[in-house]
């Protein structure tokens, strides 16, 4: 009985874990908008999406360079309360909310609405 309860709930559970999370963390606390750009300002980042390979980011004064596999672009970003806003050249740009929980960043991507963490390179 134990093996026929375990085929039944093991596709369903498989399916939920699967899901890219939406929301932040509950104890994730939202970047002022002076500590956000002091955070990303000059320093790159990579990041895993649920679909899709490894995603980099490096942050210049107030240039970006974004690559996924061969895929690439830059453009311009600023800082406007506690999300980072991009100009892309190729890519429609938007505004990504970035919060924290101790030293780890989660960002909730403007593209897809999944929240992903920020790794420093």
């Amino acid at each position: 009985m134990r093996t026929f309860w375990l085929c039944v709930f093991a596709p369903v559970i498989a399916l939920a874990q699967a899901a890219a999370p939406t929301e932040f963390p509950s104890d994730s606390t939202p970047f002022t908008a002076e500590a956000l750009k002091e955070h990303v300002a000059g320093k790159t980042f990579t990041f895993k999406p649920l679909a899709g390979d490894v995603v980099r980011i490096q942050y210049q004064a107030t240039y970006a360079f974004f690559n996924v596999g061969s895929v690439s672009d830059s453009g311009k970003w600023r800082v406007e309360g506690s999300s980072v806003c991009y100009e892309w050249k190729k890519f429609p740009g938007g505004c990504s909310e970035h919060r924290s929980v101790g030293d780890l960043v989660y960002v909730k991507r403007f593209s897809t609405g999944e929240v992903v963490v920020l790794q420093p390179k």
